[in-house]
């Protein structure tokens, strides 16, 4: 397939187009006329689209010149006209602002494909070729897919993909779509009447590429050596044969009734299709017929928001087309207080459900007859509400080989029925109940116990039950400490959700010491930096060996930031540079609160009455100062040092968030105010001191000389006055 991006001969494309349009044109009535392929009743349009396709009749006998224009007469699926890009240069400098944001986001412009300029192609021009709205919104869904991963496949050369893309509008994303990546059979599923510009469209700037029309062909030999195959929706069930790769929507399952993006959805999976790209609001405001797109989506697939621009693709052309994510929340905030509805555009990736699978029992027998080398224990307590989502997204890692450990700290919700019902579903997760509440270190430390008794176990990871994981969280760590040896921990950047699943405005820390060799250096680093999210880390993928020999979770207050001391000295810490886990936000971590759930209730540990920084101190003084045998350092003494940089550090830290700092730190505060506001008067005393001694002075000496001029002074004294009076 070849793309002509030829305008020289406008009159051989606008005659290639017609002849295109007229095979369309016939393809189309046919599928109308033979209306067969029913999806369960779910094939008639949502009220919004009954009234949409009402404005398409008059293209079923267009003429030549509407054709020519096909893009301008596209603004009934875009929204977007041609004339809003002619003399617009404020709209443009906003849309520009918008592009190099993506750009800087994409890590360049490979991704970016331009508006063709072929049947009325439009938008601002820059650096020579056109971009508009939606050639934006298309690029910012491949940058999506980038950092989610979706696009590795199309991108080897070996081996012909396909992209199943549900409501196709005027074919501009299948446009991009197969200029990047050639070798791709691109399935568009819509209304017949909305092939009149899609098909029309990709038959005319892909002259070489091969159109196939379902109805015209039926066999899926015939579709996998297409180029584009058009399917109506009616006939959406016919293609179960089909094994895609992606399936793709983009801004029409929310204009949809929730049967119809369930039974696309229910297909999808019928059809083994591993990966699905959503970009939709949760239903169009007009839409009454659908509650939730990705709740309709979840019954199938695992769900994971990407977060990309906070702004949504359009405001592309206003002044707010790029904004920072604290002020798009609070702006949103202000409108649900205003009484507002606010549904943004969501970009979310989905992973085919595990149960969804038709081969997933085999699979799973298969999976469980070996030993696993990576082992993850989720510790639950009473978090029922967010456990199913949490559990799914785990359970649809794309590294399958693994083992779950599920402990529950003597749960009261419905915790206990829910994982039970999952160990019973899946073979690799194995169910464990403490008979009373251990704590978060107890849990933590017996959910290593039994997650890595296998010596077979190399990886370990803790799990919560109320957070996401990105699909291929653990692939990609894993695959970090295989390619590494001296790595000990990997763990991924972290977008911190509230309850409800929106992202927070609160960015992820950065911390690393891949490379750094010298236990001493990544000491340093580790005790002197501000970036070290230590609860964050913990949540990482690390070599079960050396989280042993670190003590595994000590009974200490901020265990989790001890024992990432401790991974430091065994080896190296590194950061994945990207967003793979969601972490759910409830309330704010304090030492007081730890006290209370840290521990068995009513059995703190000795010492626990000491501020974290000493009992850190105390251990690691222990483990690694107590004898010349220590691994941290090159002798004792100097273990003694690292161990005290280290303590006094933790201590300045933990001390400036004490509420005795704040006050202190208060009271100097004001007592600088004072020191500020007195030096103040004291300035402005000399001041006026100067000014109006001056004053006073040079006045005295003025109505002394006038006096002695009454008096009849001699020409002496009236030649001072003079000189005096005209100074």
């Amino acid at each position: 397939m070849s793309v002509n991006r030829q305008v020289a001969a406008p009159a051989v494309v606008a005659d290639r187009a017609y002849a295109t349009y007229l095979r369309v044109r016939e393809a189309v009535l046919r599928m109308k006329d033979s209306g067969s392929g029913a999806i369960s009743g779910t094939n008639a349009p949502s009220d919004y689209w009954a009234e949409e396709l009402q404005l398409f009749d008059y293209l079923q006998e267009a003429t030549p010149l509407v054709i020519r224009k096909l893009r301008h007469h596209a603004f009934h699926i875009t929204g977007i006209r041609p004339y809003d890009y002619r003399n617009a240069r404020d709209q443009q400098a906003h849309f520009e602002k918008r592009l190099q944001a993506l750009v800087t986001l994409a890590g360049g412009r490979e991704l970016l494909v331009a508006e063709h300029p072929a049947l009325g192609g439009f938008g601002f021009r820059i650096e020579g070729a056109l971009y508009n709205v939606d050639t934006l919104k298309f690029f910012e869904v491949l940058v999506g897919m980038r950092r989610a991963s979706v696009l590795q496949p199309f991108a080897r050369e070996a081996g012909r993909r396909t992209v199943l893309e549900v409501g196709g509008g005027w074919g501009g994303f299948a446009y991009q779509f197969k200029t990047l990546f050639p070798n791709t059979t691109y399935v568009i599923v819509d209304f017949p009447e909305l092939f009149l510009y899609s098909a029309t469209y990709l038959g005319t700037v892909c002259p070489d590429a091969r159109l196939a029309f379902y109805g015209d062909t039926t066999t899926s030999a015939d579709w996998q050596g297409a180029d584009f195959l058009f399917v109506p929706n009616t006939a959406i069930a016919a293609l179960e044969g089909l094994r895609p790769d992606l399936l793709v929507n983009l801004v029409s399952f929310q204009e949809m009734t929730a049967a119809q993006v369930g039974e696309y959805a229910r297909c999808a999976a019928a059809m083994s299709c591993p990966v699905l790209y959503s970009l939709n609001r949760e239903r169009s405001y007009y839409n009454r017929e659908i509650d939730s797109v990705s709740g309709v989506l979840r019954q199938h697939y695992v769900m994971t928001d990407l977060p990309l621009l906070a702004t949504d693709y359009t405001h592309a052309t206003k002044k707010d087309s790029v904004l920072a994510p604290a002020e798009v929340a609070a702006r949103q905030k202000k409108a649900r207080d205003a009484g507002e509805q606010v549904l943004p555009y969501r970009h979310m990736v989905g992973t085919l459900r595990r149960d969804a699978k038709a081969h997933d029992a085999s699979v799973v027998a298969a999976e469980s007859a070996t030993s696993p080398g990576v082992a993850i224990g989720a510790t639950l307590y009473n978090r029922a509400a967010y456990l199913p989502e949490a559990l799914d997204s785990l359970l649809a890692q794309t590294h399958r080989d693994f083992r779950l450990v599920l402990v529950d700290d003597a749960s009261t919700d419905e915790t206990e029925a829910i994982a039970r019902v999952y160990a019973a579903r899946d073979a690799r997760i194995t169910y464990v109940r403490n008979t009373e509440r251990l704590g978060m270190v107890g849990t933590w430390r017996r959910a290593f116990e039994i997650a890595a008794a296998d010596p077979a176990v190399r990886y370990f990871a803790w799990a919560s039950d109320h957070d996401r994981w990105h699909p291929e969280w653990l692939e990609r760590l894993a695959g970090m400490l295989d390619g590494h040896e001296d790595v000990v921990l990997a763990y991924a950047q972290t977008q911190r959700i509230d309850p409800a699943g929106a992202p927070l405005a609160k960015p992820a820390r950065l911390f690393d010491t891949l490379g750094v060799a010298d236990v001493r250096r990544r000491w340093a680093d580790m005790s002197t930096t501000r970036s070290l999210a230590a609860g964050d880390m913990v949540y990482g993928l690390m070599r079960a060996d050396a989280l042993r020999a670190s003590g595994v979770f000590r009974d200490v207050l901020s265990p989790d930031r001890l024992l990432m001391a401790e991974l430091t000295i065994h080896g190296q810490i590194h950061q994945v540079p990207d967003v793979l886990w969601y972490r759910r936000q409830f309330e704010t971590g304090s030492v007081v609160r730890q006290k209370h759930t840290l521990f068995r209730p009513g059995d703190p540990p000795r010492g626990a009455a000491l501020p974290p920084w000493l009992q850190h101190a105390r251990v690691l003084w222990r483990e690694y100062a107590a004898s010349d045998a220590t691994p941290l350092g090159g002798s004792r003494s100097e273990a003694r040092r690292l161990i005290v940089r280290y303590a006094a550090a933790y201590a300045t830290r933990h001390h400036q968030k004490t509420t005795v700092h704040r006050r202190f730190a208060g009271f100097l505060g004001w007592c600088r105010h004072l020191y500020k506001r007195a030096k103040h008067l004291a300035l402005l005393a000399v001041f006026y001191t100067l000014v109006y001694g001056r004053r006073a002075f040079w006045g005295s000496v003025y109505y002394v000389l006038v006096a002695l001029r009454r008096l009849g002074v001699t020409p002496a004294i009236e030649r001072l006055y003079e000189r005096f009076t005209y100074r």
